[in-house]
């Protein structure tokens, strides 16, 4: 990158630290609500500063952008901010990122650099008067918290689980008992298999003939995941997308 491209790069970020310095004013549950929404039998989109980072054309370390990408992320956002409550998943973005002062957030440079952009956006084009989950919920602290969406008594025993790597969805199954079924998804550009990866995942619904009320699937798939939540949540199945919650737990401000 040019060093003209840096100064303006670092323009954008600074202007945008200094209009949200005083954090983002919109109603974000805590990962204890959050979690109670998905009780109720809500499903899960979590954006983080990689999301928000697709409408503005960028790419992700793991996931290059496409004008098709985009669009399924301004869908998500327009379907949720269209059906409110009515909407099967609960758009979740990072509570303490958004609201938190500029002072706490100029600790570290990368939080400068990583979330002022986010916020300016989330400030700028997302609506403020409907109520967001914390997508920190898998932060590593949280464990016991977020524990309770697959031990609580109506969890269904069966779950897809998507990730890239088999061990996660053993380990899943041992620790949470349930009847877990893995499905394969790539560790780069994911998008690129959706159609691949929601016929695995409807495969394996049909060989075994589960109902939508018999079945969770817990995604670990990048941004194609937040897709496969949106598509699925929509016919009535109910997925949360869990991210490196498994294998790089997030770290909180």
């Amino acid at each position: 990158m040019k060093m003209h491209e840096r100064i303006l790069i670092w323009v954008d970020v600074l202007f945008s630290f200094l209009a949200t310095f005083f954090g983002v004013k919109a109603t974000i549950k805590t990962p204890e609500e959050t979690v109670e929404e998905i009780l109720k039998g809500k499903s899960l989109i979590r954006m983080g500063d990689g999301e928000f980072g697709i409408y503005r054309n960028k790419d992700i370390h793991y996931q290059r952008w496409s004008p098709e990408l985009k669009e399924y992320f301004e869908k998500i956002k327009t379907d949720f901010e269209e059906k409110g409550e009515n909407c099967p998943y609960i758009l979740a973005v990072p509570k303490k990122f958004m609201t938190v002062n500029g002072t706490e957030l100029a600790k570290k440079r990368v939080f400068v650099s990583s979330w002022s952009q986010s916020r300016y956006d989330f400030k700028k084009n997302f609506r403020h008067d409907l109520p967001y989950g914390d997508s920190f919920i898998f932060e590593k602290a949280n464990k016991e918290i977020y524990s309770r969406i697959w031990t609580n008594k109506n969890c269904p025993e069966n779950i897809i689980f998507i990730h890239n790597n088999e061990q996660y969805a053993a380990c899943f199954a041992d620790t949470y008992k349930k009847n877990t079924v893995f499905v394969r998804c790539p560790s780069r550009d994911s998008f690129e298999e959706l159609s691949s990866l929601e016929g695995a995942i409807r495969e394996k619904i049909r060989e075994n003939g589960w109902s939508k009320e018999q079945v969770m699937l817990t995604i670990s798939a990048g941004p194609a995941g937040k897709v496969l939540v949106y598509k699925l949540s929509q016919e009535g199945y109910q997925c949360i997308d869990a991210g490196h919650c498994w294998d790089d737990p997030l770290e909180g401000i």
